[in-house]
């Protein structure tokens, strides 16, 4: 059984980790779920996941900052930077500087994604560049198409993924079920935003996030090109 003092010695990592990432994201208005490595920077109608993830090999921290569209109601997203690599820990003395910098790197990663998508217009148009034949880039691609106004677009991505292939796996059926229903709501871009925001509820729901009425008026004042 541990001692006080060697449980304190294994978890002091743990402790200037979440000491590094406070100092640099709780000015931001970032929110640490719980006790963990995970911070969250709420924009409303999306997330910025920051995690600063373990290794299962050694003690140390990477770091992952990623963007999470919470109008997809199956899944978040394929695109999951990693702005700085892995960081040991050997002694308190030689990880605190290192992980204070790894933290200073997530808050730069913070506020340039928010730059970068800023509009829906810019998350579409980063989605359409990121479309293979991957049927979540499609997916994803397609919804946030739509979202943005973009009908043509959305309606031929939507075509696709009729065709796509889900081998059997039950969270891809649904997805595919889910896209042929949006897609026969895009003549009527007020229905179709609407099961958007019921998407945007849920999954804010399910990060215990507070419900945010006004999102739709959020999104239709931030979808101009």
């Amino acid at each position: 059984m541990l001692s006080q003092k060697q449980m304190a010695t294994q978890n002091e990592h743990g402790r200037l980790i979440a000491a590094a990432a406070k100092a640099a994201l709780s000015p931001l208005g970032c929110k640490r779920v719980g006790q963990s490595r995970l911070w969250i920077s709420d924009e409303r109608h999306w997330l910025i996941f920051v995690e600063f993830q373990p290794s299962g090999w050694s003690k140390g921290s990477y770091l992952n900052v990623t963007p999470v569209w919470l109008w997809l109601r199956y899944g978040s997203n394929d695109y999951h930077p990693r702005p700085h690599d892995f960081i040991a820990f050997e002694s308190a003395e030689q990880f605190k500087p290192l992980i204070d910098q790894m933290a200073t790197v997530a808050a730069r990663s913070v506020l340039t994604m928010r730059s970068r998508f800023r509009t829906l217009a810019d998350v579409n148009r980063f989605l359409s560049k990121r479309i293979s034949q991957n049927g979540f880039s499609i997916y994803s691609a397609a919804v946030t198409a739509g979202l943005a106004g973009d009908v043509a677009t959305a309606r031929r991505l939507f075509k696709r993924m009729e065709t796509w292939d889900t081998e059997g796996h039950e969270s891809w059926m649904k997805v595919k079920t889910w896209c042929a229903e949006l897609a026969a709501l895009l003549d009527d871009p007020t229905r179709y935003r609407s099961a958007l925001l019921d998407a945007i509820t849920e999954r804010r729901q399910q990060f215990k996030l507070p419900a945010d009425p006004g999102c739709l008026e959020a999104m239709d004042s931030t979808s101009a090109v």
